[in-house]
């Protein structure tokens, strides 16, 4: 006959039950899951509005193309997609449990059993699939879109000058040492109306009026603006010498850019180029597309024990100290892709080593908030091996 021993306890050594578990871990997982949605839209939609001012600033200073704006909003957002994700990890995390002990749901947990080293178990499976969610964005997402909003910004350098021009507008051309203004133009049939032009040279400044104009290419390829019944002035370069005079046809050399080539960022290449190019450059790249999604689950877990609050003591400063360490962690990688590029540091130590402090910084931590204030590591560890002792040699005494 099997005899049941009821034991309540507030040691928290003490395993609950398989029940309590789960309902702990679900409780929390769901948490997780709503400050997650609630965070992550907060911080796309400020990304967003980010972009947005900084995108129609360009286009509005004719640095862009009008018609790709909403392109190149959606391009830049997705740029900032895995800091998102890892910053949306840690503020999740640190919210839910700090949140729990101020309304002192986890002193409840406590006294049912149940240690905080139990918040691991839902912590990972919330943040795991996020952070394959960061890197998938890190190593791919990311890339793909810089290097399409650098292609956009490559084929606008590399069209004319006037069709850079918006009608109404004043443009400076891509030398920056022409202004044009053009009433209407016409993409299709390369039309212009009422064209104002100036132009600085080194020995002069010419002023160039006319009523319509088209583009045309000469023999050699080279485009040309011919304006059709306008007016030339020239101002010397002392000012004191004016001259002005009319024309029916006047050709003006267009700049295209031809020469130019497209962007080739390193951060902007594929994860298989990288992987393939042994050179440091490359290897201070993937340093950072594979740390930022592993800071993430490395700070999730750092949220458990700095969430600490003592329901007595009011509002805690370990909010404050982790946003300290947030920012101390996201250097302390920058700074070691620096020095991968500048090969002062190997690859699979840059890798490492950031990562390995955390995880021990969360260790120590972790082992700190389940002692009992003033109580030794040694003299914890050691009740905690006599109490498994005990329960062993009970359950063997009791079953028959």
């Amino acid at each position: 006959m099997r005899q049941f021993d009821i034991i309540i306890t507030q040691d928290p050594t003490v395993k609950v039950g398989l029940p309590d578990c789960m309902l702990f871990r679900s409780s929390f997982r769901k948490d997780f899951a709503q400050a997650a949605g609630a965070t992550f839209v907060a911080l796309f939609s400020i990304i967003v509005t980010t972009v947005l001012v900084r995108t129609l600033g360009l286009a509005a200073a004719g640095k862009t193309e009008s018609s790709e704006v909403f392109t190149l909003i959606l391009l830049g957002a997705l740029q900032y997609l895995p800091p998102a994700i890892v910053i949306t990890v840690f503020i999740s995390v640190m919210g839910v449990v700090s949140r729990a002990f101020k309304e002192q749901e986890m002193t409840a947990w406590f006294a049912s059993g149940v240690s905080l080293s139990a918040m691991v178990r839902p912590v990972l499976r919330f943040s795991l699939p996020l952070t394959l969610l960061a890197l998938i964005c890190s190593v791919w997402l990311s890339p793909w879109a810089r290097s399409e909003m650098n292609a956009a910004s490559d084929r606008f350098a590399n069209r004319s000058d006037v069709s850079k021009v918006s009608a109404g507008q004043f443009r400076e051309s891509a030398g920056g040492n022409r202004v044009f203004f053009v009433e209407r133009y016409s993409q299709a049939t390369q039309q212009v109306k009422n064209v104002f032009v100036v132009e600085d040279k080194p020995e002069e400044r010419i002023v160039l009026s006319a009523a319509s104009g088209s583009v045309e290419k000469g023999p050699d390829g080279q485009k040309f603006l011919v304006l059709n019944n306008g007016r030339r002035a020239n101002l010397d370069e002392t000012g004191q010498r004016f001259t002005s005079t009319e024309f029916q046809t006047y050709g003006l050399a267009i700049k295209t850019n031809l020469g130019t080539t497209p962007s080739l960022l390193m951060q902007n290449r594929r994860v298989d180029t990288l992987l393939a190019d042994p050179s440091s450059e490359a290897k201070g790249e993937l340093i950072w597309r594979f740390s930022l999604p592993l800071s993430g689950l490395f700070l999730g877990l750092l949220a458990i024990p700095l969430a600490f609050v003592n329901p007595r003591g009011g509002q805690s400063l370990n909010q404050i100290f982790g946003l300290l360490i947030y920012l101390t962690y996201s250097n302390v990688v920058s700074i070691t892709q620096s020095m991968v590029t500048k090969q002062t540091l190997d690859f699979w130590v840059a890798l490492i080593v950031p990562h390995a402090l955390v995880f021990g910084l969360f260790l120590v931590l972790l082992a700190r908030r389940n002692r009992p204030a003033g109580t030794p590591w040694f003299s914890q560890l050691r009740k905690r091996i006599l109490m498994r002792s005990a329960r062993s040699a009970k359950g063997g005494l009791t079953d028959e």
